[in-house]
């Protein structure tokens, strides 16, 4: 007897999961899903989820009788989150007639579509193609950044505190920087948001030519990046941020767009180290921060410590440590 793998499989883009037998409406939803490109499994009442999960299904449909009630559709919906594929598929449930109060109750408990035995299967079917489609941008967009290529915000704060644990376990440094690109709002201004465009994937660029592949490199927002880096002491991080600062060079054609009177494009940036620092990811971050805020108010093009700002000293009161200095952001494209 050959036992079901339950390692989550990678999720296909058009596989879907009903019920077993239940409507002929259903089987009319099956047929128009694979005139769509679907594979269609079926699964018995109650074991759609776990179906979806072993198959790898992008849409799971559950068949809901007409007296369910809150707490019934509560469960469901528990149920295929907690049996989720790697990304989670889109929801459906199917409801014999048209009833509304039930129709918002399903909605409201989080599933992406009703349906009912009025409507068409050939457009459900349609629904449904688009809406995994979607679902699938939509999941590459949260881990990866479609300008630049470097993995996102969410991706680099899952990975801040993980990265401490085993640098604590390991007895090793590491390091936390912001760096924060000078004077793109003037040139943005000036030239056009495709330049900025081109300029930030330049520098995308040259990130992840110059750093390890063990380091994370993150688009944090608009203009500003993100490291984690790995076994690395506060005086080799600074090392190596005026090296990325030093060697920054954009393609001949971003240049060009940028104009010929333009000045060097550069980085202001805060570093904040484990253990001298902190030992949480999130304080680390925070205080990498702190750094940045420091170097702006002080003058741009600056790589700064969190330990060059007077450290925790600043917290006490009456103290003048200007990481309590916000500096104004019509200031931050003025060269220093």
């Amino acid at each position: 007897m050959t036992e079901t793998d339950l390692r989550s499989p990678p999720t296909l883009s058009r596989h879907a999961v009903l019920p077993q037998g239940a409507h002929p409406w259903l089987d009319r939803l099956r047929d128009s899903l694979v005139e769509c490109g679907f594979t269609v499994g079926d699964a018995p009442a109650d074991g759609e989820a776990f179906e979806a999960f072993v198959s790898g299904a992008s849409v799971v449909i559950w068949a809901l009788s007409a007296d369910a009630d809150a707490e019934q559709i509560a469960k469901v919906w528990l149920n295929a989150c907690e049996r989720c594929p790697t990304i989670m598929p889109v929801t459906v449930l199917w409801v014999p007639a048209p009833q509304p109060a039930l129709i918002e109750r399903c909605i409201a408990a989080g599933f992406d579509e009703v349906f009912d035995s009025e409507t068409d299967p050939a457009m459900a079917a349609a629904k449904l193609t688009g809406r995994t489609a979607a679902r699938t941008v939509h999941h590459s967009l949260a881990a990866r950044d479609p300008l630049t290529g470097l993995v996102t915000q969410q991706v680099f704060f899952s990975r801040l505190d993980p990265t401490v644990r085993l640098s604590s376990r390991a007895g090793m440094p590491m390091a936390v920087a912001v760096l924060d690109m000078d004077r793109m709002r003037m040139l943005e201004t000036t030239r056009g948001r495709e330049v900025v465009r081109s300029v930030l994937k330049d520098v995308a660029a040259h990130l992840r030519r110059v750093l390890r592949r063990s380091d994370t490199i993150a688009r944090l927002g608009d203009d500003r990046f993100g490291l984690i880096l790995h076994q690395i002491t506060a005086f080799e991080a600074r090392k190596l941020l005026f090296q990325l600062w030093k060697g920054l060079a954009l393609q001949p054609e971003t240049v060009a767009a940028c104009g010929p009177t333009t000045e060097r494009i550069t980085f202001t940036a805060g570093v904040a180290v484990f253990p001298g620092d902190s030992s949480d990811g999130t304080e680390l971050y925070t205080r990498a921060e702190l750094a940045l805020d420091v170097a702006r108010a002080t003058g741009q093009r600056r790589v700064l410590l969190y330990s060059e700002t007077a450290g925790d000293a600043g917290a006490q009161s009456g103290s003048t440590d200007l990481r309590y200095h916000r500096v104004d952001t019509a200031n931050r494209s003025e060269p220093e």
